[in-house]
C-alpha cells in the first residue's frame, strides 16, 4: 500500500484543494491538519512558520502519510527553507504545480497573482516565472480581506463583489490571473465575472490533484477512512470547513505545539 496522503494549510482553506484531492484520488486514505490555532500564516514570521510545518509534518508522518501536500501558499513560500522534515515518498506544495500551468501556457504574456500578504512579499510566484521566462511581466497584489471575507460566509452577495471589485481594480491589464491562496477558489466564478471571462484563471486544488495522481501509487484499501484534524476547533470552523469541503466533515482537535 503506497500510504495515506496528508494535507496541511494555515486553516481550513486547504480543504479546497484536499477535496480536488479526494475527487482525483477517491479510494486513497486522507489525513488533513488545519492550524486554526494560528491562522493566519500570512502574517507570520517565516521562522514561526517553518516550526509549524515541522510539527504538522511530524504529526501527519507519524499517522502513516507518505505522501505529504503543503496546501498552504504562505508555507509553499518558506517550504524550501524547512530542513529535518520526515522522509515522505514525496511533497508537492501548491506553487510549482500552478507556476507550471501557467508557464505550459506560451501564449500567456502578462500575469497577475493576488494573495495574502506573506505570499506576495515573498515574489516566488514572480521569481519563478521570471526564472522560467523572464519575458513574462508579473504583477503582484496583496488582498489580505479576501480569505476572512470568504471565511465569514460573504461570497456570493453585494460585499463579496465590491471587495472583489475593489481589489482586482487596482490590477493592470492582464492575460491571466493566479488565485494564490486556497480559499480563493470559493470566489473564482465572481473572478472570473469582473473580467467578462477575458482573463485565464489558475489556481491550486485541481492543478495539485492533477500532479499528485503521477506520484502515488494506488491503494488497496478500497474504503479509506479519512480524518480531519485542527488545532483550535470552534462551531464557526465546523461550518466552513463543509464549505470548503464540498461535504459535511467532522473535526478532530489536536494541540501539537509547545510554542
Amino acid at each position: 500500500m503506497s500510504g495515506a496522503v496528508g494535507v496541511f494549510d494555515s486553516g481550513i482553506g486547504g480543504l479546497t484543494v484536499a477535496s480536488a484531492i479526494k475527487k482525483h484520488l477517491p479510494n486513497h486514505k486522507l489525513i488533513y491538519f488545519g492550524d486554526t490555532l494560528h491562522l493566519p500564516y500570512g502574517d507570520k514570521s517565516s521562522e514561526n512558520i517553518q516550526n509549524y510545518i515541522k510539527a504538522i509534518s511530524a504529526f501527519l508522518f507519524e499517522h502513516k502519510c507518505q505522501h505529504l501536500v503543503v496546501a498552504c501558499n504562505s508555507a509553499s513560500s518558506v517550504l524550501p527553507m524547512v530542513s529535518g522534515l520526515p522522509s515522505f515518498r514525496s511533497i508537492t506544495n501548491v506553487i510549482d504545480p500552478v507556476v507550471e500551468c501557467v508557464i505550459n501556457d506560451t501564449s500567456l504574456k502578462r500575469i497577475g497573482v493576488i494573495g495574502t500578504k506573506r505570499t506576495i512579499n515573498s515574489h516566488v510566484y514572480q521569481q519563478q516565472l521570471n526564472d522560467a521566462n523572464p519575458s513574462l511581466e508579473v504583477f503582484e497584489h496583496a488582498t489580505p480581506l479576501l480569505a476572512p471575507m470568504i471565511e465569514e460566509g460573504f461570497i456570493h452577495d453585494s460585499i463579496a463583489e465590491k471587495v472583489i471589485h475593489e481589489y482586482l481594480s487596482e490590477l493592470p491589464e492582464i492575460d491571466a490571473l493566479i488565485l494564490g491562496c486556497t480559499h480563493y477558489p470559493l470566489i473564482r466564478k465572481e473572478i472570473d465575472a469582473y473580467f467578462e471571462g477575458k482573463v485565464k484563471l489558475f489556481d491550486a486544488p485541481d492543478v495539485v490533484a492533477n500532479s499528485l495522481t503521477k506520484l502515488v501509487e494506488s491503494p488497496k484499501d478500497d474504503e479509506p477512512q479519512d480524518h480531519f484534524y485542527v488545532s483550535d476547533l470552534t462551531k464557526s470552523f465546523e461550518k466552513t470547513a463543509q464549505l470548503f469541503f464540498g461535504e459535511s466533515i467532522q473535526l478532530e482537535k489536536r494541540i501539537l505545539f509547545n510554542f
